[in-house]
């Protein structure tokens, strides 16, 4: 275990490839995770490990930005709800709401948000990681001329689970697909 001096407090420091603003993710210990919400433009997450693609690892790190599913947000909005209903002191209910409220302007995000990461994700300087909702993740990356990507927390055996390419249109339909994926029939 490393020990880091009193005050120290190791970030990541890139410009937003929407809005070209600095950009600061701070290690969480509590979440062992690099994270960074900025403003109402993209969230960013920073991972090292990239999924393994048939048993085949792959060279990281990456800084993915991160889109959430319509159905992911308003799964959020619903747990965050019950959380709120089950609270009992006013300051922690009045932040949960304020939660609430947040996440409520967040649909259709992913759709708005989506031409720019793809231009990000291209470049090769930024991976995608979409929020399907329920513990399922989509990540794509791009390296050298190929897009790499990977479902977490669903089966890479499914036909849509794992995708190589060298085509950029193939990518965003994984993309829309994880986007997409409680939609109609895999509701439950």
């Amino acid at each position: 275990m490393k020990t880091v001096q009193v005050g120290f407090e190791p970030k990541i420091a890139f410009l937003c490839p929407v809005c070209h603003k600095d950009v600061e993710m701070v290690y969480e210990r509590s979440k062992g995770s690099w994270e960074s919400d900025h403003g109402s433009c993209l969230n960013f997450s920073f991972v090292r490990a990239l999924p393994a693609i048939g048993g085949r690892s792959i060279d990281g790190p990456v800084v993915f930005i991160g889109i959430e599913s319509d159905f992911s947000i308003k799964d959020a909005v619903e747990e965050l709800r019950r959380l709120c209903d089950g609270e009992v002191e006013q300051s922690k209910r009045q932040k949960i709401e304020a939660g609430i409220r947040r996440l409520e302007t967040r649909p259709g995000f992913a759709e708005r948000a989506l031409p720019s990461a793809m231009d990000a994700l291209k470049s090769g300087a930024f991976g995608i990681r979409v929020v399907s909702g329920r513990g399922i993740y989509a990540t794509v990356w791009k390296s050298g001329e190929r897009y790499y990507g990977a479902a977490e927390g669903a089966a890479q055996s499914d036909a849509n689970g794992i995708i190589a390419t060298s085509s950029h249109d193939e990518a965003q339909k994984f993309i829309a697909y994880w986007m997409h994926y409680w939609d109609s029939h895999h509701f439950v």
